[in-house]
């Protein structure tokens, strides 16, 4: 359900009215061609040449801004009079008469049911249609809703994504900006998760790609995915280059290469210290005074604050690994666990 004006909801509304420009592509060149096709706005440099079916499905899908140009260009008033001018002449006459009523009664209700848009706002924009001007009312929405933010912010951290994340050090291999901010103790999101080979590709593009590296029987596998900086990923899925594609293959072996040998080495050093930890603890012959256990089991996730969830995914990581290794130790010693376990839980308690 559509439930906030931007430029997505929009082209998507008008779609179902119109007669020709009924499909998405053809309705969101349509549309931003009210702006970007003004003389005034190509010859002062605002014009953009990309409104590929590949943008508009990116701004449709809520992943790309309007194009700047056509949003500084929407703020000066000769554009602002010019699409009013169309809208007049060329977006009215391609409106589906007999859905003429219903398409304008879904940008109204569009309007009403975004809970962002001031009390204000909600009034001065369908006050056109009540007076009878549904060619300026549509222009009017239209040029508000280009102005609007159209990109979808989501700003959680999700825990899956920890080991890419991890893989590049927490910063953008390109730009080198934090993939992460903490806000007040909380996690933000700064980063997009990059297919290397991207599976929207035509089919030329996608042959020159091929000749580099095949492409994966799975986009969305690990070894064809890298955290970028939203900026470094809108650049590049924008409009990849074999090229690019060369270089973010070089980056992915070299950042993987390097992730799995400090891996390795941590690896290393922390099965050295569990095999201390454990011959320590099975030397213990005179207890201290044995404390209740409880075995309250509880999932690793069920450990951890939401904030945390660095820390959570490591930490489950290391229990797959070295669960096996401790039970395998202490199956070979003759320790009581019993013994150890207490023990455990006193000191525990006294940090």
């Amino acid at each position: 359900m559509l439930n906030e004006l931007n430029m997505s909801s929009f082209i998507q509304t008008m779609q179902s009215g119109f007669m020709e420009h009924d499909k998405q592509e053809s309705a969101g060149v349509f549309l931003l061609s009210a702006i970007n096709d003004q003389e005034y706005v190509g010859l002062h440099g605002y014009r953009t040449d990309n409104l590929s079916s590949k943008k508009i499905s990116r701004i449709v899908s809520r992943i790309d801004h309007v194009p700047d140009g056509i949003k500084q260009a929407s703020q000066l008033q000769n554009v602002i009079d010019d699409t009013i001018k169309y809208f007049r002449e060329e977006a009215m006459k391609d409106l589906n008469p007999h859905l003429k009523d219903d398409t304008i009664g879904n940008v109204i209700k569009l309007i009403n049911v975004d809970t962002t848009i001031f009390d204000s706002k909600k009034k001065s924009l369908p006050s056109f249609h009540e007076e009878g001007d549904d060619a300026r009312f549509l222009a009017e929405v239209f040029l508000y809703a280009v102005n609007r933010n159209n990109k979808k912010v989501d700003e959680t951290v999700e825990y899956e994504d920890a080991p890419l994340l991890a893989e590049a050090n927490y910063e953008c291999p390109l730009c080198h900006k934090k993939l992460v901010d903490m806000v007040k103790g909380k996690a933000i999101k700064k980063y997009c998760i990059t297919q290397i080979f991207p599976d929207d590709l035509d089919d030329a593009t996608a042959g020159k790609f091929s000749k580099v590296s095949a492409a994966p029987a799975d986009y969305d596998i690990t070894e064809n995915l890298i955290a970028l900086d939203e900026d470094c990923y809108d650049c590049y899925l924008l409009s990849p280059t074999v090229e690019e594609y060369k270089q973010f293959r070089e980056i992915k072996e070299a950042i993987s290469r390097n992730f799995a040998a400090k891996a390795s080495v941590k690896s290393i050093q922390l099965e050295d210290d569990i095999r201390t930890v454990l011959d320590a603890l099975s030397q213990i012959r005179d207890a201290s005074e044995m404390v209740q256990l409880e075995y309250d089991a509880l999932h690793v996730e069920e450990k951890f604050e939401p904030e945390n969830f660095i820390l959570k995914n490591e930490t489950q990581l290391q229990v797959v690994m070295y669960y096996r290794y401790i039970e395998k130790v202490l199956s070979e010693s003759d320790v009581d666990f019993d013994t150890i376990a207490s023990e455990v839980k006193l000191s525990s308690q006294k940090l």
